[in-house]
């Protein structure tokens, strides 16, 4: 089995895969069959399978066993398995990532969930501590776990930090329904780029929608910065597009959470032009605080944009208004 997408990780920073005993094989099965990924067989499916649990995480290369064994066990706690405390460095995990979703449902963290302890699940902890008449001090024990749980409603799976997408000042900008970010890949020569640049403004204004870009032509730009222009815009729908040999749609889905509307769209985008669709925890989907998806394929190129484009601020239209 074959991750899809564009793999930022080298497969041949693995080679100490190839060198671990059948004990330890087994044992790398398992633990990635328990953080959520498809049981692999073959050493070289082993290999594919982790260098995606190693980009959903943004771990990057990882040279030796005991390294790539820490990050399966941060990746394998559960909620209440270990206190959660302030420390330096930040703990982090599965086990953040259920928490942060948790109070985000609970109306207490709308921050992105990326699973790392920080100073604002530090303060979203306090505040809701405080609110629950327990002692007051940021730090994640049973007590807390439980008061937290006893909450949580079955079914109840809308957090704030997606349904605070719906009231971002991107939905609402004067004249101008709303707002979309884009960031579009650099392929191609300089005045295709631009000119992909200009249809899309085009025909988003024609949706009475602004159009803003994280990207800039003909200039590469680093993946937190273009995290931090979506998140300082706030734009109602962030669209990424991905140059790719394969054609599929990603919307965010974690461990506890996923996107609701980036699922439909996604979906809605899958049925109409036929390509797959998959939820993904890579950094653009789970790190931005507006709805996000990425498109892989060759859609951003100038004689399809326009069909896609049009079909994708439909949709979104439709999901606003219902």
């Amino acid at each position: 089995m074959t991750p899809k997408g564009g793999l930022t990780i080298n497969l041949n920073s693995l080679s100490f895969v190839d060198e671990l005993s059948e004990v330890e094989l087994q044992d790398l099965r398992e633990r990635l069959t328990y953080v959520g990924y498809p049981p692999p067989e073959k050493t070289t499916e082993i290999k594919s399978i982790l260098s995606l649990f190693l980009e959903d995480r943004s771990l990057g290369d990882l040279s030796t066993k005991e390294e790539l064994w820490i990050e399966l066990v941060n990746y394998g706690y559960k909620l209440g398995d270990r206190i959660l405390t302030k420390t330096n460095p930040s703990l982090y995990g599965a086990d953040v990532e259920e928490l942060q979703e948790l109070l985000s449902r609970l109306g207490f963290y709308s921050e992105p969930i990326n699973g790392i302890f920080t100073n604002d699940v530090v303060s979203s902890v306090i505040k809701f501590q405080e609110n629950r008449g327990l002692d007051i001090d940021g730090t994640v024990g049973l007590n807390t776990v439980e008061e937290i749980r006893k909450l949580i409603r079955p079914g109840f799976d809308t957090s704030l930090n997606e349904a605070i997408k719906t009231i971002s000042p991107g939905f609402m900008t004067g004249s101008i329904g709303y707002s979309v970010s884009f960031n579009l890949p650099n392929v191609g020569s300089y005045k295709e780029q631009i000119d992909i640049y200009e249809k899309t403004k085009t025909l988003c204004l024609e949706k009475n929608i602004l159009a803003s870009f994280a990207s800039e032509a003909d200039e590469e730009i680093e993946e937190k910065n273009i995290i931090n222009y979506v998140n300082n815009k706030q734009p109602a729908l962030f669209v990424s597009f991905n140059d790719s040999d394969e054609s599929f749609v990603e919307y965010f889905k974690g461990s506890f959470s996923e996107s609701i509307i980036g699922k439909k769209l996604s979906e809605a985008i899958g049925d109409k032009f036929n390509i797959s669709v998959s939820g993904r925890s890579s950094n653009y989907l789970k790190n931005t605080k507006s709805v996000s998806i990425v498109i892989n394929g060759k859609f951003y190129q100038i004689d399809k944009i326009e069909d896609l484009l049009a079909f994708l601020l439909d949709e979104l239209n439709k999901l606003l208004s219902t």
